[in-house]
Formats: C-alpha cells, structure tokens, sequence
C-alpha cells in the first residue's frame, strides 16, 4: 500500500508490521507525522501481509501543484526500480508482490492518490482507499471557520510570502507549523498564483480525459468543516458517469475532517464493510 499524507498541499516510510525506517527523498505535512495514521490501517495491513509505503513530496506555496506530479511521478519510478532491492536490505524474506497495489491518501494525500491513478497505466493499481479527499480547488471564504477557528488575516500570509527564499525545497513540515497556510492562500485569492489553475492539477477536472480509473472507496465525514463533503458527492457523480463499470464507494459517517483518526473497524460496522470491499478488489 502507497500512503500519501495530507496536509493542505502546501520521507518516505516502510511499515512492514515490525519495522518502521524512514528513507528521506502541499502546505503542511509529513509521512512520519503518527497522527495521520488512521488506527484501523495498523491491522488492516498486518492481516493482509503488506507493506506501507509513505512518500514525502514537495510543499506548496514555495513548490507548484507540477512540482507535486513531478514528484509522485519520480516516487513511482523509484517504486519499481529500487523498492526491491531496499526491502531485501532490510528483511530478506519479504517478497513484494506488484500485481496487488493498493494506493491510499488522507485530504490532500487523497489528491497525491488520484492523481497517482490518473497518471500511471491501467491496471497498475489495484483501487484507491482515500479520506476526505482534495479533488479540486474549492472555494473558501476570509470568513470560514475551519474546525471553529477563524482563518487568519491577508497580512499573516503576506508576512510569510515575503519571507521565502527562492529555491528553497520545502518537503516536509511537523504540524502545526503551516496549519492555515492552504486555507489562507484559498480565502485570501493566492491559491492559483502559486499551485497553478491548469486543468490537469485537480482530479475532478484531470479526470475528464482518464481511459480507465481503479475501484475507488473514499470516507468522507459528513460535518467536514476544512474539505466540504459536497465536493466529494460531486467528484463520485461525475467519476460513475465517466466510469460505469468502476466500483465508486462513499461512506460519510458523522464527524470533522480526520475524526477517523482512532476508530477502528470492530468499533465501525461501516468501515468493516468497507475494508471487506477494498480487500476484494485489491487482492482479487
């Protein structure tokens, strides 16, 4: 499983059961980070014998939302060429087994995944498990109220616009340093000068152009106060009617954006069924 890590869009972990080991390489966010681990994951891949691969990539505003692709695609090639020969160093007795691949991400994580999907071949990827998915570049107001706290003002971030440093690489950031940076850039009008507005950046659009998609379960909170779940309703209609054949699942359970964060499926008949469904298409 490829984890992508959330964070606004603004390190690379093995997770094998036994071992973690970071191996270094869009506003705020790390791979590392625990907390945007979902509990359930932990014996989700422990019972089907898999291994956890968690990419960093560069940050937005001092990197581009083709920055970003630049990186999930080199992530990808290093996937294939050097993964191999890393998990023998490690643990020899592991084999990887690279017909059943299953691609996962947390909000903006989610758009590293589908975009991942979109572009690699068919049938490279076996589904996609993704929560409270970034699919375009929804709107949002100065007067929005992010999990009940107030954006911060025009001048917090043109402070911080004024002090990056040109060249800078930014792929990597503990929270909550950078927290409001995604939703200050959006409110405050920045957000395309800096990530881009090109068609291809966001999966909603990306997406009208795609030959074929992987099964698809998304869990998306109902309450979702930072990633308005409308906007996932939106992207699963529009992915049915390009995609009949494709399994679409959404789940939107009662809760704020990552209220996933410590459930676990024995607790959650909903995610159960939604686990037996992303099994079946990942390991079929």
């Amino acid at each position: 499983m490829v984890k992508w890590h959330g964070g606004g869009l603004v390190s690379i972990t093995v997770f094998t059961g036994q071992v973690i080991v970071n191996i270094r390489r869009q506003t705020t966010g790390t791979a590392a980070y625990p907390d945007w681990f979902a509990a359930f994951f932990v014996p989700f891949l422990r019972r089907n014998n898999a291994i956890a691969v968690l990419p960093n990539y560069r940050l937005a505003p001092e990197h581009t939302g083709n920055d970003i692709l630049e990186d999930i695609a080199d992530f990808w090639k290093w996937f294939r060429s050097s993964l191999p020969t890393y998990v023998v160093s490690k643990q020899p007795s592991i084999e990887l087994d690279f017909s059943k691949i299953l691609v996962s991400g947390d909000s903006a994580g989610s758009w590293c995944a589908l975009q991942s999907i979109l572009s690699l071949p068919q049938s490279t990827l076996k589904a996609c498990l993704i929560q409270y998915p970034v699919t375009n570049a929804f709107p949002t107001s100065p007067d929005d109220t992010p999990f009940g706290k107030a954006i911060p003002p025009k001048e917090v971030l043109d402070e911080f616009l004024a002090g990056m440093v040109p060249g800078t690489i930014i792929s990597s950031a503990i929270p909550p340093a950078r927290d409001w940076m995604s939703a200050m850039l959006r409110a405050h009008g920045r957000w395309g000068e800096f990530f881009g507005k090109e068609k291809h950046l966001m999966p909603d659009t990306r997406i009208e152009d795609a030959k074929f998609f992987a099964p698809t379960y998304i869990i998306h909170g109902k309450d979702d106060s930072v990633v308005p779940v409308k906007w996932t309703h939106a992207f699963v209609e529009k992915a049915k009617k390009l995609f009949p054949e494709t399994r679409f699942k959404l789940v939107t359970p009662p809760g704020d954006h990552g209220f996933d964060g410590e459930i676990y499926e024995e607790d959650e008949p909903w995610l159960r069924e939604l686990l037996k469904g992303v099994e079946g298409d990942w390991l079929a």
